[in-house]
């Protein structure tokens, strides 16, 4: 007889909202000190910091009423404001939808190759895009791609776009057309564009506050915390955990997919070649504390193209939540360019030297403080050989018994919507 008839690996939010539909007795092994993965809150001088921005947007009947049961009403509904720095004026997100204000050359050759391009798609001359760089100027005009979506994405994954692959970007990147372009570009932009107009987010202490109501519903005889998995046995249905082996009926892993496959034992060798094909870039962020109450112009995020910046996001919890900052004060989170080089020090100079140009702090001294993270797993990205690869892994370990799913577990890009959609399904 198994030890478990399901173990889970990692009580992040995958693998906590496997744990609490499952049907089966269940053993959640986490390697941490409690539980949450990312879904963590850290706090520092009474500034609190998720691991960049996590905000809950929710569409699905099942994770609504889910979320609603468990936090009652202790969360809050906030709208979107975003926007872009570039050129040196602020402007609305998304840039192909708002280019009201950007200086009058840019305007026109964003435009005019916008109209183009337009054209081209109505005409049934355009070709078929081979990569996201292609993908942009086929559906955007090669101003619009040139202005901020190269340039941003190339930051965002250390990679040119022209080695990610575009099937991605149906949901995440806004789509207007022609006629939006043209009225965000007079500024008569109507409405928010994208899936994320609108989010939900607990009212007070971080988004951590979900994970722990999770955990609170399960029994903790079941969780193994500090219990890193050292191997796994996909055959034989065993993994190796906290000085003992442990039997499974079935297993679901929310461990990133290359670590996965570095623990499994009998892994063929055709599955960590594929393995060795994926990339993902680092995530490395810096955690801010200012001593103003409202920087960015208000905005919970502005995005940042031009290769000047070492950061391609700056956002702002407190902007969306004032519990997460003392009062008066603020919290930040900055994504920074996972290829840049450049020392913390000039980091933190660039980021103040940036916070004084658009207006948020008017001295140096109100950054009082910048703590630097990294993790491995940031983006993953798509370029030609990733799908392959990853389904040919993700098909093997189905043969096995066992789910991989979550972003990294999965190897996707997806929001924390569809992490607990895809562990309703794999807790069976």
């Amino acid at each position: 007889m198994a030890d478990a008839g399901l173990v889970i690996i990692g009580a992040g939010l995958s693998g906590l909202t496997t744990a609490l539909f499952s049907r089966d007795d269940f053993l959640l092994l986490e390697k941490s000190s409690r539980p949450g993965g990312l879904l963590k809150t850290e706090d520092i001088e009474g500034f609190l910091f998720d691991f960049t921005g996590h905000w809950l947007h929710l569409r699905d009947p099942r994770t609504k009423d889910f979320i609603a049961d468990l936090m009652g009403d202790g969360m809050v509904t906030v709208n979107r404001k975003a926007a872009i720095w570039s050129n040196g004026v602020m402007t609305l997100f998304p840039f192909q939808a708002n280019l009201f204000g950007l200086p009058p050359a840019v305007i026109r050759e964003c435009l005019q190759e916008a109209v183009a391009s337009a054209v081209s798609r109505a005409a049934g001359t355009a070709a078929v895009p081979g990569n996201f760089e292609e993908y942009a100027n086929i559906h955007f005009g090669r101003g619009i791609a040139r202005h901020f979506i190269v340039p941003y994405n190339t930051k965002l994954w250390g990679v040119p776009p022209s080695e990610v692959t575009a099937e991605w970007t149906q949901r995440f990147v806004p789509m207007p057309d022609i006629a939006q372009i043209i009225d965000g570009a007079l500024g008569f932009s109507a409405q928010a564009m994208g899936y994320n107009v609108s989010f939900i987010y607990p009212a007070t202490g971080g988004i951590e506050s979900i994970p722990r109501a999770m955990a609170a519903r399960l029994d903790h005889s079941r969780i193994m915390f500090n219990t890193a998995p050292t191997a796994l046995n996909a055959d034989e249905r065993w993994v190796e955990a906290g000085g003992r082996r442990i039997s499974w009926d079935r297993l679901v892993s929310t461990t990133a997919l290359p670590d996965l496959v570095k623990m499994t034992v009998d892994a063929p060798d055709v599955i960590r070649k594929a393995a060795a094909e994926l990339r993902c870039s680092p995530l490395r962020f810096v955690n801010v504390a200012l001593d103003v109450p409202t920087p960015l112009d208000g905005n919970h995020w502005i995005y940042l193209p031009e290769t000047k910046y070492p950061f391609y996001r700056v956002g702002c919890f407190s902007n969306a939540v004032k519990s997460l900052a003392p009062a008066g004060k603020s919290s930040l989170y900055v994504e920074l360019a996972p290829d840049t080089t450049m020392p913390e020090a000039e980091i933190t100079a660039a980021l103040q030297d940036f916070l004084i140009e658009i207006g948020s702090i008017t001295e140096k001294s109100q950054l009082l403080f910048a703590r630097y993270r990294n993790h491995p797993w940031g983006y993953v990205i798509f370029d030609e050989r990733c799908v392959p690869a990853r389904d040919l892994i993700l098909g093997w370990y189905r043969s096995k018994g066992i789910k991989s799913i979550g972003r990294y577990g999965a190897w996707t890009y997806n929001s924390m919507e569809d992490a607990m959609l895809e562990a309703m399904a794999a807790a069976g």
